[in-house]
């Protein structure tokens, strides 16, 4: 404490315009914080402090400059009061566009279950469809014609069929991210 109180009293005897204390609390005994708190009170020129101590902060500082969360700096009449206000408000902004982000996740789940659970039924038509054109196929008595109508057809329903598989790969794998 002797000798953070040296070096203020070395400094202040230079009579500077300007003072920049970055948590000038930490450093000092109770007794060296009283007399700075007196010390600074009385000063003529313009402190800068950075500083968690509201005591100390209400006690020395005539205007309070705020840097808030959004990184803007802001004039603050109220002091510490409205600084506490608005993180306070900020904070509470923030957790309400997390809640919000959160429901339209879900929101999101609960769409990709649809989907997925619409193109199981597809799926499950798009086989029976397969099958029934294989059934078809087997059939000795078609002519030629209807032989090539049915294989365009079994052609188009496997493909229908991969397309709907991979469809429902990529909704399985974003409800399990």
């Amino acid at each position: 404490g002797e000798k953070r109180r040296l070096q203020l009293t070395r400094l202040l005897m230079d009579s500077p315009n300007v003072l920049l204390l970055d948590e000038p609390t930490n450093d000092f005994d109770i007794e060296t914080l009283t007399e700075l708190e007196d010390l600074l009170d009385s000063y003529g020129g313009t402190l800068i402090v950075i500083s968690h101590d509201r005591y100390f902060l209400e006690r020395v500082c005539d205007r309070f400059v705020g840097l808030l969360g959004d990184k803007s700096v802001r004039d603050l009449p109220r002091g510490v009061d409205e600084y506490l206000e608005l993180r306070e408000a900020a904070m509470n902004q923030q957790a309400i566009s997390q809640k919000v982000k959160k429901s339209s996740n879900a929101a999101e789940e609960r769409q990709l279950k649809k989907d997925k659970s619409r193109l199981e039924r597809q799926l499950e038509k798009a086989n029976i469809r397969i099958s029934e054109l294989g059934i078809q196929l087997e059939d000795v008595s078609l002519k030629a014609e209807e032989l090539l109508e049915i294989t365009k057809n079994l052609e188009n329903a496997h493909i229908l069929r991969n397309n709907l598989e991979e469809e429902w790969l990529q909704i399985t794998l974003d409800l399990d991210a």
